[in-house]
């Protein structure tokens, strides 16, 4: 039977079940010199007749009969598949909330939004950009089902999964040369430098840096807001610098808006990592989905050999 037309075999079913290539026409809405064909097409496919024509109609051959008996069978259980699958889909409705820092959007935002538009069309994808420490607490508040955001220090109540660390970068106004040497963080320290303030993950990961390393560390400015970071720093007037990871900044190095230095100290890293709470029902029957694809998505960076300085977790 492989290559069976199973529309065919529909054909066949509706001819032995209306007696004739007219009632069953009629029925299925296909005119019967089409019909004719299709099923003609199916005994040459078969290699056997079929349907027995008389002047009272048609039946089906002895053959015929076993054949509809199997076909009744085998397609009466496609068909409860296929309701299956969609009282399923039917379920996979409502709305899942992520959360997603600005710095981690650009590696993973695009392709989140293509999946779920792509695999479950009956779900709405809420995302909140906003800093770590923000996340934190609108998950805590229930406002959030999952989030891609920096790995909390105190993973109290959450589910963690890490992904994988990216190396951290000095950012400042555009240089037409770059030292090859990584920069201290002696000499970072002594910059004028923009970090988010202390709630948010990011300033906790070079806090404690530089705390262990013991080299003070006083930021002239705070500011929450990424664009409005880039967008100081990019006017070399202000002679500002921050770091980033470096994913963050991929598309104002290649506009030369603004350039990138590494850090001598293999501390200066992110983890990147979902995060959900461990009271998330199962009323999300999509979230798993999502978190696999986001997870597929993650190894796909991991592997990758481009702007991305994506470092595997255990290898530094």
């Amino acid at each position: 039977m492989e290559g069976i037309d199973l529309r065919r075999l529909r054909y066949f079913i509706a001819v032995c079940e209306h007696g004739g290539f007219s009632r069953a026409s009629q029925s299925i809405g296909v005119a019967q010199p089409s019909l004719t064909r299709q099923i003609k097409l199916l005994e040459k496919e078969v290699g056997i007749a079929l349907i027995k024509r008389s002047g009272r109609g048609a039946e089906p051959t002895t053959e015929g009969r076993f054949l509809l008996g199997q076909s009744r069978l085998h397609i009466d259980g496609l068909d409860d598949a296929v309701r299956t699958v969609r009282q399923r889909s039917d379920k996979l409705k409502g709305e899942i909330a992520l959360g997603i820092c600005p710095t981690i959007a650009p590696l993973f935002l695009e392709d989140i939004r293509n999946f779920v538009g792509a695999q479950y069309r009956g779900v709405t994808l809420n995302v909140v950009e906003a800093y770590s420490g923000d996340l934190a607490s609108l998950m805590r508040g229930g406002r959030l089902d999952a989030a891609l955001t920096y790995r909390p220090g105190s993973p109290d109540r959450l589910d963690v999964v890490d992904l994988f660390a990216e190396r951290l970068v000095l950012v400042t106004s555009y240089a037409v040369d770059t030292a090859d040497a990584p920069c201290r963080l002696e000499d970072i320290g002594r910059l004028r430098l923009i970090l988010p303030s202390e709630i948010h993950e990011l300033r906790r990961i070079i806090d404690r840096v530089y705390r262990r390393r013991g080299v003070a560390l006083k930021p002239e400015l705070e500011l929450d807001s990424l664009s409005a970071v880039k967008a100081v720093i990019a006017d070399k007037s202000t002679q500002y610098a921050t770091i980033l990871p470096h994913s963050s900044v991929t598309r104002e190095l290649e506009e030369h808006t603004l350039s990138a230095y590494a850090i001598a100290d293999s501390d200066m890293a992110r983890t990147i990592a979902i995060v959900r709470p461990r009271d998330v029902g199962s009323q999300h029957a999509v979230l798993t989905a999502l978190i696999d694809e986001i997870r597929r998505l993650a190894g796909r960076i991991r592997k990758s050999k481009g702007s991305v300085e994506a470092v595997l977790l255990g290898q530094g």
